[in-house]
């Protein structure tokens, strides 16, 4: 499929950035989600969905670590409120909540890691009604 394709493609931009610079900044333009929607001849509003669900999937499966599928989201949301035009499934939007819920502490989470304790069972809820 095109879309995990991408996934992994965006996957490998993040360890290369990592490696290279140590850091990995939030930097996708709207041009690269139209540009993936005309490769694929697959609706943006579509196409972002599937990734954020094969993003989801993978974080599920422990396939990859909560810090890249964060940075791919943010990314992909970043992306899309680029342009006031772009169309947001709530699919979409929950994946991407899921995870910006796991991305601080909170008083209340002691030593529990909040990605474990907010994004994993939200993650599984969302995967869960999509079978």
């Amino acid at each position: 499929m095109l879309h995990t394709k991408i996934v992994s493609e965006l996957l490998d931009y993040h360890s290369a950035l990592l490696v290279q610079t140590g850091w990995t900044p939030i930097d996708m333009k709207y041009r690269q989600i139209r540009q993936w929607s005309n490769d694929t001849n697959i609706p943006e509003v579509e196409l972002t969905e599937l990734l954020a669900l094969d993003v989801a999937a993978r974080y599920a499966r422990n396939e990859i670590e909560y810090g890249p599928d964060d940075w791919i989201m943010n990314n992909l949301f970043l992306a899309m409120a680029e342009d006031h035009l772009s169309e947001w499934s709530d699919l979409f939007l929950d994946v991407f909540n899921a995870f910006d819920s796991g991305e601080y502490k909170r008083d209340e989470d002691g030593d529990v890691e909040p990605s474990e304790k907010y994004t994993r069972p939200e993650i599984a809820r969302i995967l869960s009604m999509k079978r």
